[in-house]
This record gives C-alpha cells, sequence and structure tokens, in this order.
C-alpha cells in the first residue's frame, strides 16, 4: 500500500513537472487510474487532513479517502463523492455540523465546501451521489460509528459550493470516464 501511494504522488509530481509551461492541463485520463492522488480534503474545525486517491476500493481506503468513481472531479460542476473509514480518517464527522467548511485542494486551486445536511441510509441507497449541475461535495463513511464489524449503514455528509474570493469555483461538467 505504501509502495502505491509513494508511485502515486511521484507520478503526479511527473505530470505537474511534465505539464509545467504547457498550455494543456492535465487531463481526467491522466488521474483517472485507480490510486491516483487527486486531491487533499480538509475538515480544520474536525482536524481531518487526508490525501484522496481515485478509487474507492480496499487498497485505496486502506491508506488513504478515496473519490468515488464516476461522480464529479473537485472544480467542476456536479456531485464530488469522497469515501473513508470511519475508523479512519473519517471517524470525526460524528461531530460534524451544518456550516462546518470543508477544503479539497488539487492542482487547479482551493475549492471551498460548507456542510448544509447529514443523513443515515442503505449501503444500496447510491442516490445520494446523484449528478447535480451544482458543485457539490458528498462525504461517505460507514454508520454507526462504533459498530465492531461490517456497517449495516452509511454516515452521507452533503456540503455546497462557497464561492472564494480569488477564483471562481465552478470550470466545466465532467465525471471521471468522460
Amino acid at each position: 500500500m505504501k509502495r502505491l501511494l509513494i508511485a502515486s504522488t511521484l507520478l503526479l509530481i511527473f505530470n505537474l513537472i511534465c505539464s509545467a509551461g504547457s498550455a494543456e492541463p492535465i487531463s481526467h485520463e491522466s488521474i483517472s487510474a485507480e490510486g491516483t492522488v487527486v486531491a487533499h480534503l480538509e475538515i480544520p474545525r474536525l482536524h481531518i487532513s487526508v490525501d484522496v486517491l481515485e478509487g474507492s476500493d480496499q487498497s485505496v481506503l486502506a491508506v488513504a479517502a478515496g473519490h468515488i468513481e464516476g461522480t464529479s472531479l473537485p472544480g467542476r460542476s456536479g456531485n464530488v463523492g469522497i469515501a473513508a473509514h470511519r475508523d479512519t480518517y473519517f471517524g470525526s464527522l460524528v461531530r460534524i455540523r451544518p456550516n462546518d467548511i470543508i477544503t479539497v485542494s488539487t492542482i487547479k486551486g482551493n475549492f471551498t465546501y460548507a456542510v448544509h445536511a447529514t443523513e443515515i441510509v442503505a449501503p444500496t441507497d447510491v442516490g445520494v451521489l446523484h449528478q447535480t449541475m451544482d458543485s457539490e461535495l458528498t462525504l461517505v463513511t460507514c454508520y454507526p460509528f462504533h459498530y465492531k464489524g461490517p456497517s449495516p449503514k452509511r454516515f452521507i455528509v452533503h456540503a455546497t459550493s462557497v464561492r472564494s474570493d480569488n477564483s471562481p469555483q465552478l470550470i466545466a461538467p465532467a465525471t471521471v470516464g468522460q
């Protein structure tokens, strides 16, 4: 797992170096490989600070938060889905409140979201990841927080984009795989 994280970080750095001075931004294809670093997520009030890798399978979630396949990427319109385990990176979500600020940093900039709701759903309720025209963020973790073994529910955090003073939040609509 550590090798995967190191290799992904090196690939991202290599892409950044190779694209410096070029007019072409790094494409979705270059970051859609499972395990590639796509962002860094922070929730200051809860002391959450975690890298976000592409993918949401066990190999990714063992070392970081994961960008859920098929959801938008930060900085684009649509719903960005990010998952992490409750017993590692997202355990503090038990204390999340409306208006808490979440920052997702990428090579395209920092994108700020404000929490507007939480809910508890069945693991099969993928409707929480529906695509939207607006820039939104959905965090997913297992529930209950102190449950032993496979959790019967999912804890969902919904947040909406907060316009930054120094740059617009929306770049262009797209989802991974487009």
